[in-house]
């Protein structure tokens, strides 16, 4: 079975974390938060396979990354399939999905951060791989967060 990435890079990717944060209301300081590290996270993205972030930080980015599955699921992926862009469909499949477990991710390892160490702890995040839909598990049998 030969298997395609969605894309090259995660480029794709960092830019609908863009796109969600500037289309959402950011009057709440809490929604304003979780945008901030959505952008974070994009400029990270634009050249690297991971991104880090302030433990501190971790369950409002984690929130984040929940919304964007939201956004992407319920206001931009039926328009996409209405319009037959298989390869965009497929980007934002994956995008929705690991957008979930890149937001588990984040609350799994701050359970390993020592409280006393949360104002300058960072998380180190690893993104799932661009050739299949993350989070589904391939035929090796082998539980992965990735």
């Amino acid at each position: 079975m030969t298997k395609t990435n969605v894309s090259d890079d995660y480029k794709f990717y960092a830019g609908f974390l863009r796109f969600v944060a500037a289309k959402t209301d950011k009057a709440d300081v809490g929604v304003h938060a979780m945008m901030a590290e959505l952008s974070q996270a994009a400029n990270q993205l634009d050249e690297s396979s991971h991104f880090t972030l302030l433990a501190s930080r971790a369950q409002v980015a984690s929130r984040g990354f929940a919304g964007v599955a939201q956004f992407l699921q319920h206001r931009i992926l039926p328009e996409a399939q209405a319009h037959g862009d298989q390869k965009v469909v497929s980007q934002l499949e994956w995008a929705i999905a690991a957008s979930l477990q890149i937001g588990r991710a984040i609350i799994l390892h701050l359970d390993d951060v020592e409280p006393d160490q949360m104002a300058t702890a960072f998380i180190d995040i690893k993104m799932p791989a661009l050739d299949r839909i993350a989070g589904v598990q391939e035929d090796s049998g082998k539980a992965t967060l990735h």
